[in-house]
C-alpha cells in the first residue's frame, strides 16, 4: 500500500468549492480536519464528509476533529450533545475515584459514538496537559487536574472510551503544554523547568502512549531539553517521545499556522519533518497556502504508517450495538446526575 502524504488539511466553508475540490483531486493527505466554520447541522456535516472522503487520491483518508467537550466543541447544536470541560471529571475523582474514571469511559463513548455515527475518523482529545493555576488559560478547564495520577488515569479512561466507539483518540499536546504562560496560537512560549520537574509531572499522563497510535506536539521551547521549538526537535521526538516512552505510532504537529512558529511556510513544513514529525497539521483552510505546503510534503515513513493502519484497522471495524450505547447513555445520565454535573 501506498503511504499518504504527511499532512492534514482544512476547508474555508460549509462545503467544498469548486477551487478546493480541483486542488484536493491531486493531492494524497493523511487527513482533513474539520472546525465550527465547516458545521451547520448533522445532515449538512455528514454529506461534507462523505464528499471529503471521496475528493483526494487517498480512499483511507482519516477525518478528524476537536470534539473535547466544554470550549471546544466544533459540532455545536441540538444534533449533539453538550459536554462538560475535562475538569469536571478531576472534580468528582477527587471525591470518588472509580466513578470518576466510570462517567470518564461513558463519556468518551458517547462522544465517539456520535463521532462514528457521521464518518469521523479521528479526535484531537483527550488533552492530557496537567493543570497550573498561573498558567495561561488557554488550557484551564480543559484539563483534567493538577494531579498527573488523576490526569492519568483519566486519560487513559478516555483513550479506551474512544477507541471502545470506533474513534482514535489523540494525545495533546507532548510533552506538556499545561504550565505554559502563553497561548501558542498567538506567541512562542519558553518553558525553563527542568527536566526531573516535567518528569515527575508533565510526562506522566503520557505513559500511555505505548498503547496509542496518535500523539500531538507542543509548540513550546522546553530550554532544559533543547533549543528548538518540540515541533522541530530531535530530542524531544526522537530521544524522548520514540526511545523512553516507547511511542511507535504517528507523530502530530499542532497547527502550523499558529504564530508560535516562525518563519515561511516552506520552512515550517521542512523543519518538522526533519525534528520527526509525520504528519503536519494545518487548520487555516487557505487554499494558496495550501496549494504552497503541498509543493513540500513527504510520504509518511511505512513502517509508522503500517503500525498505525493496523491498529486503527481493528478500531474502526467494532460494530456500535445500539442496545449497548442505550445502556451506557443510562448509567452516563445516572452518575452525571449523582455527581452534579450540569451540562
Amino acid at each position: 500500500m501506498k503511504t499518504p502524504n504527511g499532512v492534514i488539511y482544512s476547508i474555508k466553508g460549509k462545503k467544498l468549492t469548486n477551487h478546493e475540490t480541483n486542488f484536493f483531486k491531486n493531492t494524497n493527505p493523511f487527513g482533513i480536519i474539520l472546525f465550527s466554520r465547516n458545521f451547520e447541522n448533522r445532515k449538512q456535516i455528514q454529506e461534507l464528509i462523505y464528499n471529503l472522503k471521496n475528493v483526494t487520491k487517498n480512499k483511507n483518508i482519516q477525518i478528524s476533529v476537536d470534539q473535547e467537550g466544554g470550549k471546544v466543541q466544533r459540532f455545536n447544536n441540538e444534533d449533539f450533545f453538550e459536554y462538560s470541560p475535562q475538569n469536571q471529571f478531576g472534580s468528582i475523582y477527587r471525591k470518588n475515584p472509580k466513578a470518576a474514571k466510570k462517567i470518564a469511559h461513558y463519556f468518551s463513548y458517547l462522544i465517539g459514538y456520535e463521532l462514528k455515527n457521521i464518518g469521523i475518523d479521528i479526535n484531537y482529545s483527550p488533552v492530557a496537559d496537567i493543570f497550573f493555576d498561573h498558567a495561561d488559560a488557554v488550557i484551564g478547564n480543559r484539563a483534567f487536574d493538577s494531579d498527573p495520577k488523576i490526569v492519568f488515569d483519566l486519560a487513559s479512561e478516555f483513550c479506551k472510551g474512544f477507541k471502545d466507539a470506533g474513534i482514535i483518540p489523540v494525545l495533546k499536546h507532548f510533552p506538556g503544554h499545561g504550565r505554559s504562560t502563553k497561548d501558542t496560537h498567538k506567541d512562542l512560549s519558553i518553558i525553563s523547568s527542568s527536566f526531573d520537574d516535567l518528569k515527575k509531572s508533565d510526562f506522566i499522563p503520557f505513559k500511555i502512549l505505548n498503547n496509542e497510535i496518535l500523539v500531538m506536539l507542543a509548540h513550546i521551547i522546553y530550554e532544559q531539553i533543547d533549543s528548538r521549538v518540540a515541533t522541530y526537535s530531535k530530542k524531544i521526538i526522537k530521544s524522548l517521545l520514540r526511545n523512553n516512552f516507547g511511542f511507535k505510532g504517528l507523530v502530530l504537529s499542532d497547527d502550523i499556522s499558529m504564530k508560535a512558529l516562525k518563519g515561511s511556510l516552506q520552512d515550517k513544513v521542512k523543519k518538522s519533518y526533519a525534528g520527526g514529525c509525520n504528519v503536519i497539521l494545518y487548520c487555516k483552510g487557505e487554499l494558496h497556502e495550501m496549494i504552497e505546503i503541498d509543493k513540500f510534503v513527504e510520504p509518511i515513513k511505512k513502517k509508522y504508517f503500517d503500525y498505525f493502519f493496523y491498529h486503527s484497522y481493528r478500531m474502526k471495524e467494532k460494530k456500535l450495538d445500539l442496545k449497548l450505547i442505550e445502556r451506557e447513555l443510562f448509567k452516563y445520565k445516572l452518575i452525571k446526575k449523582k455527581n452534579g454535573i450540569k451540562s
